[in-house]
């Protein structure tokens, strides 16, 4: 009995040893694999980094002004008798808008033609008799004087029916109007907006500091969170000859082309406005710079050869001093130099010393002047 379970015992430890061998080896291989397994390489696109002129840029907030507008009035009172223009219409300079009752004055007209008339025929019948010498010269200074009365009277009674003719004093786009056929306007009391949006001005102001570097005709562009994704491009017109006592700043006045109407008076508006000499820097597209509390940093491409001597694309880690940024580029003042090969999509799944396979498409554009197209 105890000869077979002896037995047993040395057949269960041949087992033992037998199968733990045969794992041990298992493992040793496992571990052997895994020290020559790499990680395939990451897909990433790239550019060389290149050097591009710049001038300074400033930006600030304004609004859009009319360059021609005036709410237009009565200048006498009475009731609305017309109303030729409907409201948000365009109309032309001279365009009778809103008439006021004029009847009265009309009728007066025609009692002074007829006096002004009669006045004439006898100042000429008394001019012939003063060539005849049956004529005072008193006589004939008299009715030279009614006649001169009568045209007087005349040009006074067609300003007063002018007076009750609202007419439109530049080209523009009229408002709503505030009364209708029948209603009384008194002096003064408000009819209708009139604007000319084409082109527009843009008001903005600037520290004083750059007063000496802003000259007419330089460009701004302009953003509106109406239109977003869209620039409007402007050309300073007017620069105030003053600085605010207060705010230490000086009023600008840009030009914008306006033709579609899209932009309106008293709409807010972001402008960027470059200004002093070009200078050159170094730029890469943002999308490329891994920013972090402790420093941002770029990863910079570099090619080695493998053991079979083929070319094996690599990347390190370069910390990195960043200057201004512009549009979808940054100005980089320290730690890449012209020409680098710098990772621009894909870096945030690398580490130093990955390896990255070089794609030729699918690299976001860059641009100063970035815009937004809905897909």
């Amino acid at each position: 009995m105890k000869k077979q379970i002896s037995r047993t015992l040395l057949v269960m430890f041949v087992i033992t040893i037998v199968l733990g061998g045969v794992k041990a080896i298992q493992i040793a291989m496992a571990i052997a694999a895994h020290a020559n397994f790499q990680l395939p390489p990451e897909a990433v696109t790239t550019i060389r980094a290149s050097r591009a002129q710049w001038r300074e840029t400033f930006g600030t907030v304004g609004s859009f002004v009319s360059i021609r507008g005036a709410t237009l009035s009565a200048k006498e009172s009475g009731n609305i008798v017309a109303v030729r223009f409907d409201s948000g219409s365009k109309v032309k300079a001279g365009d009778v808008l809103i008439e006021i009752d004029s009847s009265v004055e009309t009728a007066n007209l025609k009692g002074a033609l007829a006096r002004l008339e009669y006045a004439k025929q006898t100042l000429e019948r008394a001019q012939k008799l003063k060539g005849q010498s049956a004529m005072s010269l008193s006589n004939l200074e008299d009715a030279q004087s009614r006649v001169r009365q009568g045209e007087s009277e005349v040009q006074s009674i067609k300003a007063a029916i002018e007076r009750k003719t609202v007419v439109a004093p530049f080209d523009g786009r009229a408002g709503i109007r505030t009364v209708n056929v029948g209603s009384f306007a008194t002096a003064g009391s408000p009819l209708v907006p009139l604007y000319s949006v084409d082109p527009i001005y843009f008001n903005f102001s600037v520290p004083q500091q750059l007063a000496p570097m802003l000259s007419t005709q330089d460009v701004v562009a302009i953003s509106v969170d109406a239109f977003p994704g869209k620039t409007f491009s402007g050309a300073i017109t007017a620069i105030n000859p003053n600085i605010d006592e207060v705010t230490r700043t000086i009023s600008v006045q840009a030009t914008v082309s306006n033709s579609q109407e899209e932009l309106l008076p008293g709409m807010f508006g972001s402008v960027s406005l470059e200004y002093g000499a070009t200078k050159e820097v170094l730029t890469l597209p943002s999308s490329g710079v891994t920013y972090a509390t402790y420093g941002n940093s770029v990863y910079i491409v570099e090619h080695k050869k493998d053991a079979e001597g083929n070319d094996t694309p690599t990347v390190r880690q370069q910390i990195v001093q960043l200057g201004r940024a512009r549009g979808d580029l940054v100005a980089v003042l320290k730690g890449v130099q012209e020409g680098d090969e710098v990772v621009t999509s894909g870096a945030f799944k690398l580490r130093p010393g990955s390896r990255i396979s070089i794609q030729e498409k699918g690299a976001p554009p860059a641009s100063v002047n970035p815009s937004v197209n809905n897909s």
